[in-house]
């Protein structure tokens, strides 16, 4: 399930279906993922326009056992659409 948080708009002749310049969809994926980051998330990659964040901290132990088949962390992409909506997905393993 994605969550979608709308982008902020400065100008007021662009209306909700605008297009974002490509420098604005990456300041809104930048605030994203600081968002994320400041609650514990970590950066696992990122482009232009999508990230994938870690989540948890991994069970050495637990990881061992289960031959690296599971573990306590979980992977999210954030990405931003044309129109500078950021969303979240929680994305399987």
């Amino acid at each position: 399930m994605a969550t979608t948080f709308p982008g902020t708009s400065s100008a007021a002749t662009e209306g909700p279906t605008a297009g974002k310049t490509p420098d604005r969809r990456k300041e809104s994926l930048g605030r994203a993922v600081e968002r994320q980051l400041s609650l514990g998330a970590r950066v696992e990659s990122q482009g232009d326009y999508q990230a994938i964040l870690i989540t948890g901290r991994p069970n050495r132990f637990f990881q061992l056992v289960t031959l690296g088949l599971a573990g306590a962390e979980a992977r999210t992409s954030v990405s931003v659409d044309e129109s500078g909506n950021t969303s979240l997905q929680k994305l399987s393993r």
